[in-house]
């Protein structure tokens, strides 16, 4: 069985190879745990939100999987639920805070999903980061625009677009430092991005409450 090798920590083929990039996905689960006990608090939108916590336990699922036993249909189970949770994310935020009709939300996935695919032929850039780089975009934008209009979820969506800019630059790196320090940095990329997901879906889930307050369907007295 072939095995992919393209973490500075990965220590020898097989499982657990790569102990601490493997067990640092645990923080993917505490993530979720966070948002999915927030929608409890939620209205009409609770089955979107907890979507949301279950693809972010996803993610820590497949990334667990692939740096354990670090094979290329396990690569598949890493990449994946990422690239789900981006659409289903950008979706709900079209529809249900921008208003966007189904066609327009749908043509913003297929614009979305074309720069990804365009920045993936691109691997040796930046360590393979280069394809989170319109998902990083979006959010600093998203972070712009609430902040800028006082939207409810401004400081969680400023949150996530700042440390998914650190978690970025620690992804992108691991591979240079590995001459001098073994452990490489990708382990902070799980530890920074889980927080990156679950203050996005936080911020989101928010923003939706917001209205959903407003409209009458929770209590004034719960808040963000």
């Amino acid at each position: 069985m072939a095995y992919i090798h393209l973490y500075c920590e990965r220590l020898a083929p097989g499982l657990l190879g790569e102990p601490v990039n493997t067990l640092t996905n645990l923080a993917f689960f505490a993530a979720a745990w966070l948002v999915w006990h927030r929608t409890e608090q939620a209205g009409a939108w609770r089955n979107r939100s907890r979507l949301l916590a279950g693809l972010i336990a996803l993610i820590g699922a497949g990334s667990f999987t692939f740096h354990a036993v670090a094979t290329t249909w396990a690569e598949w189970l890493d990449e994946l639920p990422i690239l789900l949770f981006q659409l289903v994310f950008l979706w709900c935020y079209g529809r249900d805070v921008l208003g966007f009709r189904r066609v327009v939300a749908g043509l913003g996935l297929v614009v979305f999903l074309a720069l990804v695919v365009q920045a993936g032929h691109y691997p040796a850039l930046l360590n393979g980061s280069l394809a989170y780089f319109p998902a990083l975009l979006v959010l600093l934008g998203i972070g712009a625009y609430h902040g800028l209009t006082q939207r409810a979820g401004a400081r969680l969506f400023l949150a996530a677009g700042g440390v998914f800019v650190v978690s970025v630059f620690f992804r992108s790196i691991d591979m240079a430092v590995c001459p001098s320090f073994t452990l490489g940095t990708h382990f902070l990329w799980h530890l920074l991005n889980a927080a990156v997901l679950g203050l996005s879906a936080l911020g989101l889930l928010d923003n939706v409450m917001e209205e959903e307050r407003k409209l009458g369907l929770i209590p004034d007295e719960v808040r963000a």
